[in-house]
């Protein structure tokens, strides 16, 4: 076989092939940290989703079947039983409180009726007292109680502290079941918590969360009053005012009083309740004196701000700045002065005057206790005896509250003294007095302001009866006389 030979065809040699310049070393490493590059922003995340998916799937499965243990072994039912048992407890003993006001005819309108709902709970069965809120029943003519069972029952004011928003109200009929206090001092941020009551009307509707905060002494939804809030997630609405807030043992550890809603009127989560703790001295005062006696120390106060803290060479912002010392108060005799700032009441430090004043109200009349303060940034310590509040124009026993309405407040060109609260069925109640109703004279002598009428009441004899001349929204003007012997 003949050989083949290019060089017979013409061609001495194969044609050259094309020459590429080489790869350069740099190329490569830009490549290689390219390819890195991509597989961060795309390979990683995807292993890693995958991973946790993994990780989200096994944790699910564990969950499952763990609780399906436990519910084999009944345990997810005893954990519901908890809020059962505390429902069922509890629930026999909470009250619808519906109530009316008779609206007198005047500049503003007619005459008309207005009605008002809330919750209560009761807390003695045998004497029939009922805790609930007193803007619920504020200024009301009737109150009736619907109790569990449906029976709808006449209700008596006892007593009403507006500074802390309690009122205990008293039915005639047989009971069998009350609730019992707890101990809000023990509660923690967490804890399971349960609001019973009647929100728009639905009975013993039952609602759950847990304690969100505590102590919420800064809200000033009670002006100049006394606020130490237990802040609750647990569903409060228009209607479950008045009623109870319970721990998991079915014992009453709240009064539900108010929530935070900027905008609806409604459910936000956050519903606020009064503690048991400042609840249950309140209502035993009202209860067995009709009033509610106070401890007082004779300061005003104001917080510390950071500047302040350090213009005073203090260790740290807490505490309460005297800015006024009342004369022959218990704090003049006890050589504070303006400027201080106290630390430390008893046992309990302060943080600021609104923990000071809540816990000033709180001691016994009488109580010797040591105050810390600080002064010129050295820390001294004195003893001060408890006094009891004065005060204001407000007579327990006749069973009528008064206010004074300033000009702008009452659009007249000078103050008034305008009945503000009326006990209902009390003395004044039956002499015929009435909220808003204007008080012009005290006996003969004509008041215009607070410090007129308190001087005018102080020459009266209180049980012979207090004479006051008023005028009714309609501007006819009557005698009146306050309680005295029949």
């Amino acid at each position: 076989m003949a050989s083949f030979d290019p060089r017979d065809f013409g061609l001495d040699e194969p044609p050259p092939r094309p020459t590429t310049p080489p790869v350069r070393r740099g190329f490569l490493l830009v490549l290689i940290v390219l390819c890195l590059l991509a597989s961060l922003v795309y390979g990683i995340p995807y292993v890693a989703g995958e991973a946790g998916y993994a990780w989200e799937a096994g944790r699910s499965r564990a969950a499952t079947e763990a609780l399906a243990k436990l519910d084999k072994a009944g345990v997810v039912n005893r954990a519901s039983a908890l809020f059962r048992m505390a429902t069922t407890a509890v629930s026999p003993a909470v009250v619808h409180v519906k109530t009316q006001r008779f609206r007198q005819g005047g500049a503003g309108g007619g005459p008309g009726l207005d009605t008002g709902l809330g919750s209560g709970v009761i807390i003695d069965k045998d004497r029939g007292f009922i805790v609930t809120n007193n803007h619920v029943i504020k200024d009301a003519d009737t109150i009736v109680v619907r109790l569990s069972q449906g029976t709808d029952v006449p209700a008596r004011l006892v007593g009403a502290d507006p500074k802390t928003d309690l009122a205990v109200l008293q039915i005639k009929t047989e009971l069998k079941v009350a609730a019992e206090w707890g101990d809000s001092d023990k509660l923690d941020i967490g804890d399971w918590v349960l609001a019973i009551g009647s929100p728009f009307a639905l009975d013993h509707t039952v609602t759950a969360g847990i304690i969100s905060a505590t102590q919420r002494n800064d809200l000033q939804i009670n002006e100049g009053g006394y606020e130490s809030f237990l802040q609750t997630d647990a569903a409060i609405n228009p209607g479950n005012s008045g009623g109870p807030l319970i721990d998991l043992s079915g014992k009453v550890i709240g009064i539900n009083t108010a929530i935070i809603s900027p905008e609806s009127g409604g459910y936000v989560g956050i519903g606020l309740a009064i503690p048991s703790a400042m609840a249950r001295r309140i209502v035993d005062g009202l209860i067995k004196e009709g009033k509610v006696v106070r401890g007082y120390l004779g300061v005003r106060l104001q917080p510390l701000t950071g500047a302040l803290a350090r213009e005073f060479k203090l260790p740290d912002q807490h505490g309460a700045l005297v800015r006024d010392v009342q004369a022959g108060s218990p704090a003049e005799k006890a050589g504070l002065q303006v400027g201080d700032v106290i630390v430390k009441l008893g046992d309990t430090e302060v943080h600021d005057p609104a923990g000071l004043r809540n816990q000033t109200a709180s001691l016994a009349v009488g109580l010797q206790v040591p105050l810390t303060y600080y002064r010129a940034g050295k820390p001294e310590t004195v003893r001060v005896t408890i006094a009891e509040l004065p005060t204001g124009p407000v007579l327990g026993a006749l069973g009528f509250r008064v206010r004074e309405l300033a000009p702008d407040e009452s659009g007249h060109q000078a103050s008034r003294i305008v009945i503000d609260q009326v006990v209902n069925a009390g003395p004044a109640f039956l002499a015929g007095l009435r909220p808003g109703l204007q008080i012009v004279a005290v006996g003969r002598t004509p008041v215009k302001t607070k410090g007129d009428y308190d001087a005018a009441v102080a020459a009266f004899d209180l049980s012979q009866g207090l004479p006051l001349g008023v005028v009714r929204p309609d501007g006819k003007f009557e005698f009146l006389t306050v309680g005295g012997p029949r």
